[in-house]
């Protein structure tokens, strides 16, 4: 299951309970009795609680029409990060040929040639070209930045900057106990604090594009993982879903402190379940091995099993293309309002619902999936006989 383009302007907790309160309106001033419907010749006698029902799902189709804004225009520069691979690099190539001018910023050198080829076949080369980018690094991301500005300027693309795209990310696994904290601090660096800082240090150009009279608005976008933080925390991931959570929480706010500050820009987070092939996997098989050379021995003894099986439980699962991803990001920039999250993938759209269930049945579900284990209490962490 790949990505839903919604054409509804609520969300479906909100299109429910709307739907129910015209449900009861509707009851109290219809008249009682069946509701006959002609079509011509042929009489149809529907019973009163569904003709009510009918009609309350009208309402709330007609009320979803008239709240959704209008598209916005393929226009302006995207800045994207996490383009040597897998997610950002699909996404760079899809909006590239959309027609929008794609800074796509790379950590690796040899990605250039790549991008160049690739762009080559597409023929799009007019709108990619490369970034060099580490966005733990103030002094990368400032260069990026000015980069940017510049080739704007020089190039004259108007409005300017209207999107900044967060698709950088690594994933480190390991026990809570024995996970070394410089590790916490390596993955909160990339996941975290890279996104905020990037968008600190492009909002100015964001800012600066919406004071051109008919530009669109802009947009920050972010990538969570699963269902946002309704999403069920696996073992051996607190490091990997802390990071997520916290981008959670300050796209939440960045998109509260855009509408105070009556600003044209918006948040949003695209969340994915499994998608494959990217690099996150492979390169978090030796952020494993760094954790087992930096833990005590102990750890390895204790843990090894959990971790294993953890592993399969990823290399078993077939994934969505990041094309869904780039699809998703689409939507998110051509929205006349985006939602805050947009969820890719069966995993990541069922997630909230596997989160919101009591709290035994949730451990229990996640701990069978995903380490083929019954769990309990007293023997999780211990290796089995």
């Amino acid at each position: 299951m790949g990505y839903y383009r919604s054409r509804f302007a609520l969300g479906w907790i909100a299109n429910a309970t709307l739907t129910l309160l015209f449900f009861f309106v509707l009851d109290k001033v219809l008249p009682s009795g069946a509701v006959s419907i002609a079509a011509g010749d042929v009489e149809v006698a529907v019973p009163r609680s569904l003709a009510v029902l009918l009609a309350s799902a009208a309402a709330m189709f007609v009320l979803n029409q008239l709240l959704i804004h209008g598209r916005e225009n393929v226009e302006g520069a995207i800045f994207i990060t996490g383009c040597d691979s897998g997610m950002g690099l699909v996404t760079a190539l899809h909006l590239a040929k959309l027609g929008f001018h794609v800074y796509a910023g790379c950590f690796l050198p040899d990605s250039d040639k790549m991008i160049k080829e690739r762009a080559k076949e597409l023929d799009i080369s007019q709108n990619l070209e490369m970034v060099s980018l580490d966005v733990t690094k103030t002094e990368s991301i400032q260069a990026a930045a000015k980069f940017v500005e510049n080739s704007i300027a020089s190039k004259g693309i108007t409005p300017g900057l209207v999107g900044v795209i967060n698709c950088a990310g690594i994933a480190i696994t390991g026990p809570c106990e024995y996970l070394p904290v410089s590790m916490y601090r390596q993955l909160f660096d990339v996941n975290y604090f890279g996104y905020v800082e990037v968008t600190q240090t492009f909002l100015p150009l964001l800012k600066a594009s919406q004071s051109v009279p008919g530009a669109r608005r802009s947009r920050v976008i972010c990538v969570g993982t699963g269902g946002g933080v309704m999403t069920p925390a696996p073992a051996l991931l607190s490091a990997y879903m802390g990071s997520k959570w916290a981008v959670e929480a300050y796209v939440q706010c960045f998109r509260m402190e855009m509408l105070l500050q009556k600003l044209r820009i918006d948040g949003a987070m695209i969340s994915p379940g499994f998608i494959k092939p990217t690099n996150i996997v492979e390169a978090g098989k030796a952020f494993i091995e760094k954790m087992w050379r930096l833990a005590p021995p102990n750890a390895r003894e204790e843990y090894e099993e959990w971790v294993c099986r953890f592993q399969n439980y990823n290399a078993a699962q077939t994934g969505d293309s990041p094309q869904f991803i780039a699809e998703a990001m689409e939507e998110a920039m051509l929205a006349g309002r985006p939602e805050l999250g947009y969820k890719v993938g069966f995993e990541s759209q069922a997630s909230p619902y596997a989160g919101s269930l009591p709290t035994f049945i949730r451990e229990k579900l996640v701990s069978f999936a995903m380490f083929n284990d019954e769990f309990s209490t007293e023997t999780f962490g211990k290796k089995k006989k």
